[in-house]
């Protein structure tokens, strides 16, 4: 790559015609977002490309602007599935060699598709993962910050991935087929059933590789509640259930020695606030600890300033020592319940089926 140039100015466009890639939207009442998702996808896919939207019961006019954009719609006209069911049966009818997941409420940029085609040509890796730019359109503070924070995770991890990510995420389609697609009878609803597509990639020895230069802008307008809810009962408390029943690898990304550290500055925020309640000096220490903290986090922070005014950047960094908080708690409780016994190791795989099972 040239000096004194973007990843972006340099990059060299792939020759006009690559292999062949099918788009798969998942998408359920999503009429506010996906006309631009699709206009997007369109300005980036290329002639020999397909389009194909699974039209998750929908209730609004989700299917008929999927229509109008030409993709190929495939329906389920009963109640909603999940995004993984979607995934997969959009992937059992598509017929071209690569598989290219975005969420409804991603708008994609042009050079995106072109960028993992060309990472997974050029490495020999079976996917490839984007990332969400830097610009969500939201700006309500809960959803700057949730996807500020994705951002930042993906632009600073290694280019050999340990996940996959269906938001903005290419795979060959032999392989998606051959390892079954994702698990839609552990994960009904949406959560982290592309992280453990890709932890079962992984294992099998194939490589998986970030491109944070292939990226999107994220729509979706996330309240306090949901980020919360989100990050605890769809993320944090089946990924540490996984963890601990051997299923799933520590992700670096997550689980990093550097992370472990700032959870435990994060933790000692509040205890030294609470005690300071009887021994004043220890609300200096927890202002020291504060101090530590955001030295930790600094590169994201100077990525949340870029976006934030001082008063919502200090907002977001409350809302990051929580995330600490509640994503270590959650954590160290199932991997303490489970080495005292008191859950059974594999439980909650049996658990989820069985209740999947049965409300079928």
């Amino acid at each position: 790559m040239p000096s004194g140039c973007s990843p972006r100015e340099c990059w060299q466009k792939p020759d006009p015609v690559r292999e062949p890639v099918s788009v798969i939207v998942p998408a359920y009442n999503a009429e506010a977002t996906i006309p631009e998702c699709l206009k997007a996808l369109r300005a980036a896919m290329q002639p020999q490309d397909e389009l194909i939207v699974f039209d998750d019961g929908s209730t609004d006019s989700t299917r008929s602007i999927a229509e109008v954009a030409g993709a190929r719609i495939v329906s389920n006209p009963g109640r909603p599935k999940g995004p993984a069911h979607g995934r997969n049966m959009a992937a059992a009818s598509a017929t071209r060699s690569y598989l290219m997941f975005v969420d409804a409420d991603v708008i994609i940029h042009p050079d995106a598709i072109d960028r993992l085609v060309a990472e997974v040509q050029k490495t020999g890796a079976v996917a490839a993962i984007g990332s969400y730019d830097d610009h969500p359109r939201s700006r309500r503070l809960p959803a700057l910050y949730a996807n500020l924070r994705h951002h930042f995770v993906h632009q600073s991890g290694r280019r050999d991935a340990t996940t996959f990510w269906s938001g903005i995420g290419l795979m060959r389609a032999d392989v998606f087929r051959q390892f079954g697609g994702y698990d839609e009878v552990l994960f009904a609803h949406p959560s982290i059933e592309d992280v453990e597509l890709g932890m079962r990639l992984i294992s099998a020895g194939n490589r998986i590789r970030l491109v944070p230069e292939a990226q999107g802008t994220h729509w979706k307008d996330w309240t306090l509640w949901r980020v919360w809810h989100t990050d605890v009962v769809r993320r944090a408390l089946p990924w540490s259930r996984l963890i601990a029943d051997g299923q799933l690898a520590e992700a670096d990304l997550n689980l990093a020695r550097k992370e472990r550290i700032l959870a435990l500055l994060a933790l000692s925020v509040p205890a030294a606030l609470i005690g300071g309640i009887i021994f004043h000096p220890l609300w200096i220490a927890a202002v020291a600890v504060i101090v530590f903290y955001v030295i930790g986090i600094f590169p994201f922070v100077r990525v949340l300033a870029l976006r934030m005014n001082p008063v919502q950047l200090a907002a977001a960094i409350a809302m990051h020592i929580c995330y600490h908080i509640y994503a270590s708690i959650t954590y160290a409780s199932i991997m303490l319940a489970t080495r005292l016994g008191l859950r059974r190791r594999g439980s909650f795989r049996a658990v989820l089926r069985q209740a999947t099972e049965a409300a079928r």
